[in-house]
């Protein structure tokens, strides 16, 4: 029994222990959870007022700032103030100036009043003087008028009988002249300023016509020359500048594009009309001709032969076939350089027909300009546009320096050409090119003359950098249409030269 109570009494004690041991633990969870609590709270305190103090800190700060604002407006006010107090000044100052040199004009314009009044009654006086002094002078200068008349009709005399000599002597140089060129009176004989005039005239109707196609497309993006399929516009865009740059960075821009569509369609202008022995004449009697006056060079005088070429020329494009062949071969090249510049930047379609006949207008004056070159005795050549030349590995092989005797600056914001030639200015694209005349007005001779020299633009100063060809995989290097710069004027030009 005894030992029954005791076993009552471990287990009691032992369910006490575990009480005791629970309520322990939960004392310690307690105490943990306690401690967690209070670290928290700290830590969100101490962020608290770390929090609090930033705001603090960032709050003198914008103090700081705010009072310098304040200190520098308080100067700027200052400084106003004592401005205003300058101008307050100056303008009492400018007053009493004013009212001073007021009150002195009105004192000398008094005075300037009083001396018109004296100047008025001395006029009269002197009229009153004059009056007199007619009435008895009269005479007097009625004789002097007299003599003065019998001298100037002896004179007048004198110089009819001189005049009367003069267009004698001028009807017998006249008839002089008449019999040296009997069979010359069909011939249109055009000089040098003539023609340099004719070129200028083109010159700008093309660059109007340009920027006319290009306005009508202001908005819109010109296609690059990467972007064509076509190899022969992307040759003729590779050649456009001669300074190695990157076409396409001139037809991306508006304005600048309008350069390169200029030397695109003077080119073609160039190759389709001014190549040729005579625009608008058909290829076999093109052919038969030159061989004919290739004949004649070899065993006839200059002059004749040149004689011949002007007669010959001027005849054949009177002919009516001749007219309508002009027209048709006109509209050829019209569609061709329409076609061409189309492809790159496409017009509104309800101004099409509006470009193309102002086009027109263009290309006749072209053509016009070249039948009068050719049926001169003299022979008058537009040259080759440069083009530029690179290596194999696409490098520029010399840049086209400007030459004063041989080119101008278009765009107007150069005021010397000889400085140009003096800094040795690089030459970017050719708009128009070089007109010269070979030989004298009978056709005579091997001297060369500019008649209108290249209208080109200069590439700006830049770094000294090494020019590579940026390439648009169309141009073929080894296929150069014209010379280099170094044959800029040919030693020989010849009809060799049109086909």
């Amino acid at each position: 029994m005894h030992i029954m109570d005791l076993q009552s009494r471990v287990e009691q004690l032992a369910g006490e222990n575990r009480s005791l041991q629970e309520a322990r633990a939960q004392a310690e969870e307690e105490i943990q959870t306690a401690q967690y609590q209070r670290q928290v709270d700290t830590q969100v305190m101490t962020e608290a007022v770390e929090a609090r103090d930033r705001s603090i800190r960032e709050k003198d700060i914008e103090i700081a700032q705010i009072q310098d604002t304040l200190r520098a407006l308080q100067q700027e006010v200052s400084r106003l103030t004592e401005a205003h107090d300058s101008l307050t000044v100056t303008n009492k100052n400018l007053i009493d100036e004013s009212n001073s040199r007021f009150a002195q004009l009105q004192s000398e314009g008094q005075q300037m009043h009083d001396q018109w009044q004296q100047s008025s009654r001395e006029l009269e006086e002197a009229r009153a003087q004059h009056a007199q002094l007619s009435s008895g002078m009269e005479e007097v200068v009625r004789h002097e008028i007299a003599l003065a008349l019998d001298d100037r009709n002896a004179e007048i005399a004198r110089l009819n009988e001189e005049l009367d000599t003069a267009r004698e002597q001028i009807r017998s140089l006249q008839r002089q002249i008449l019999a040296s060129k009997q069979g010359d009176s069909f011939l249109v004989v055009r000089d040098e300023d003539y023609f340099d005039s004719a070129c200028q005239k083109l010159c700008q109707h093309v660059q109007q016509w340009v920027l006319r196609f290009s306005k009508f497309s202001d908005q819109k993006q010109c296609k690059l020359s990467s972007e064509l399929n076509n190899e022969k516009i992307e040759t003729r865009l590779d050649n456009a500048t001669l300074d190695g740059s990157n076409v396409d960075i001139l037809l991306a821009d508006r304005v600048k594009r309008r350069d390169v569509f200029m030397s695109v369609v003077m080119t073609m202008i160039w190759e389709y009309v001014f190549t040729r022995y005579l625009f608008g004449m058909d290829r076999e009697q093109r052919q038969k001709l030159k061989s004919l006056e290739k004949t004649l060079n070899e065993v006839g005088p200059t002059r004749a032969v040149a004689q011949w070429r002007a007669i010959t020329l001027t005849l054949l494009a009177k002919r009516d076939v001749f007219q309508q062949q002009r027209s048709q071969d006109t509209e050829a090249v019209v569609q061709e350089i329409f076609g061409t510049l189309a492809s790159l930047l496409p017009p509104p379609s309800h101004l099409q027909s509006q470009i193309q006949e102002s086009l027109r207008n263009v290309m006749r004056l072209a053509v016009e300009l070249s039948i009068e070159m050719r049926t001169q005795r003299a022979e008058y050549i537009m040259l080759p546009p440069l083009q530029p030349e690179y290596d194999t590995n696409g490098d520029l092989v010399a840049k086209v320096t400007f030459n004063a005797s041989l080119m101008n600056e278009r765009s107007g914001e150069i005021k010397s050409n000889d400085d140009l030639e003096a800094r040795g200015a690089v030459v970017k694209i050719v708009l128009f090119p070089l007109v010269v005349k070979k030989g004298d007005d009978y056709g005579e001779g091997e001297d060369e003359i500019v008649v209108c020299p290249a209208q080109v633009l200069v590439a700006k100063p830049a770094t000294n950098k090494k020019v590579v060809r940026v390439m648009s995989g169309a141009m073929d290097i080894d296929s150069r249409h014209s010379r280099s710069a170094q044959s800029l004027v040919p030693e020989s030009m010849d009809t060799g030269n049109f086909v």
